[in-house]
């Protein structure tokens, strides 16, 4: 009996260690069933959300890395302008959007500005957006209409002061606007605001007079300066720039301390998978120092600024806290 026993128990030990072997047989095809799905991504087109109206900066680096995007990913990568509250109905509806890398954003100041801005925003700014990758870094410049009887940017500023709130300097989203405002308290001038949707209608503005002159990034200005219909009379950077060598910079002017600009970047919902942050990342990074791509970066008065997916979740950051104690120290009214 004893003899019996102990065989049966060797048979359920042997049976256990049969089942523990299946068990753990089907655990491993599981995951390896999701690590091809992970690896298959993108299965279908992927939507990218630019938050202004078309022929802004927005626009115009979505529009120039999109096809490289699509051809390397097998996949198009489809842009819908969805312009409103300054780029806050793009950005939430990012936000609002599945973290599976099928919905990414491509958005310069609003992302980081709006925050200091608006007193209540319908998504969290932190915990809501994941950022990708950054396709270029562009510093404004101050453009006028030439009709505005001035030649350089101290004459707007002794303008200004001469004939209080006589100027106005249209706006195509936050930053554009927050430029101004910086400009007004730093020479302590007034300046009337006009927002329009996007730069490509506040270069609009400029060229047609609607507006006299606008302190903005470049690509929605190109066509104006190349026909005349607007001057372009400094570069608010550290250096002046490839393609317009002959503009000088707001130092060299007399206004060292005045320095703007815009960082252009691709941005996915929070939780999108590191997976697929890691690939859009590698890919973005890839295209923009293209040399065909490079040229054109640096016709909209910009340059490739490849940075880790690490270092610009802490730019990214940085630039949220910075905005929001540059509007609090300028006293600038919140948004509704």
């Amino acid at each position: 009996m004893k003899k019996h026993a102990t065989t049966g128990l060797a048979g359920a030990s042997i049976l256990a260690v049969i089942l523990r072997k299946a068990l753990c047989a089907a655990f491993i095809s599981v995951l390896a069933g999701a690590a091809t799905a992970r690896a298959e991504y993108p299965e279908h087109l992927i939507h990218g959300i630019v938050p202004f109206a078309p022929g802004g900066t927005n626009d115009i680096a979505a529009r120039l890395v999109s096809p490289y995007m699509s051809k390397i990913l097998g996949q198009s990568v489809v842009i819908e302008n969805k312009p409103g509250a300054a780029g806050n109905v793009g950005i939430e509806a990012l936000a609002k959007s599945a973290p599976d890398g099928y919905t990414i954003i491509f958005s310069a100041t609003a992302s980081t500005q709006n925050p200091a801005l608006y007193r209540t925003l319908r998504y969290d700014p932190i915990n809501d957006i994941q950022p990708v990758a950054v396709i270029m870094e562009s510093p404004y410049a101050i453009f006028v209409n030439p009709h505005l009887p001035v030649k350089n940017l101290l004459e707007i500023v002794a303008l200004a002061r001469k004939r209080p709130g006589s100027l106005n300097a249209s706006a195509g989203g936050i930053g554009t606007r927050l430029s101004v405002e910086l400009f007004k308290i730093q020479n302590n001038i007034s300046i009337e605001v006009i927002p329009y949707n996007g730069t490509g209608q506040a270069s609009l503005a400029v060229a047609t007079g609607e507006t006299q002159l606008a302190i903005t990034d470049i690509s929605g200005f190109k066509p104006y300066l190349d026909s005349g219909k607007v001057k372009m009379l400094a570069v608010a950077g550290e250096k002046r720039l490839p393609f317009f060598p002959q503009v000088p910079t707001t130092a060299e002017v007399g206004l060292p301390n005045y320095k703007t600009g815009t960082t252009a970047a691709v941005y996915a919902p929070a939780k999108t998978p590191a997976a697929v942050v890691a690939k859009l990342h590698g890919i973005i990074d890839s295209i923009v120092v293209l040399p065909e791509v490079t040229e054109q970066i640096h016709k909209l008065g910009g340059s490739p600024a490849p940075k880790s997916v690490e270092e610009l979740n802490q730019w990214y950051r940085r630039e949220i806290a910075l905005w929001k104690d540059i509007v609090a120290k300028a006293k600038i009214p919140y948004e509704n």
